[in-house]
């Protein structure tokens, strides 16, 4: 009759109840669902932190240029792409054209090769523009563009970009002097 017992006995402690599979499935349910939104959370802010970037390295580059070749730079920015281009090779409706300054003072002017560049921008990604003294956001839509001036003495006109997806969004400021981030602001929201 021990040997019966201890039978039953081990029967019991070797299964598992329904209310413990059921406990443990649950957790894992939680656990998949709770990795699955930080993950889309991280990557909607990687790609709103990778959007508003690429716009600031383009203003830091195309201000170091205006620096270097002392001539105006602009940077464009439109619902598809952001470039830099020296200032007076826009089209002739906006064509600005520099006096050399030396000129009739005897002294030499360098000449510098034109340096443009483009990148595309994400099109998930909506963009709106806040000018400095201005209280508007102006979105970039459709053949809506900026054009930022990139002075040779090495200033820009102080520019707040927000770039958003659904309802996270991120937003810099421009620092005059560098070109660089003086400000940011950011909410991630879940999707």
């Amino acid at each position: 009759m021990q040997l019966g017992q201890r039978h039953a006995k081990n029967r019991q402690v070797a299964g598992f109840t329904l209310l413990e599979i059921v406990f443990v499935l649950s957790m894992i349910a939680i656990l998949v669902t709770w990795l699955t939104v930080s993950l889309s959370t991280v990557e909607s802010e990687q790609k709103l932190r990778e959007a508003a970037s690429r716009i600031e390295l383009l203003a830091k580059r195309g201000l170091s240029i205006a620096v270097m070749q002392q001539r105006p730079y602009q940077l464009t920015i439109t619902a598809s792409s952001v470039s830099i281009a020296p200032r007076y090779a826009l089209g002739p409706d906006e064509a600005v054209y520099m006096e050399n300054e030396q000129d009739g003072a005897g002294g030499e002017s360098e000449s510098f090769d034109d340096i443009t560049a483009s990148e595309a921008i994400d099109a998930d990604v909506s963009y709106e523009i806040k000018r400095w003294q201005s209280d508007d956001w102006v979105a970039l839509e459709g053949d809506k563009r900026i054009v930022i001036t990139l002075n040779p003495i090495g200033l820009i006109e102080p520019f707040m970009i927000r770039c958003s997806m659904g309802e996270s969004w991120i937003m810099h400021e421009l620092h005059p002097l560098t070109a660089g981030v003086r400000d940011e602001e950011m909410s991630i929201e879940k999707e």
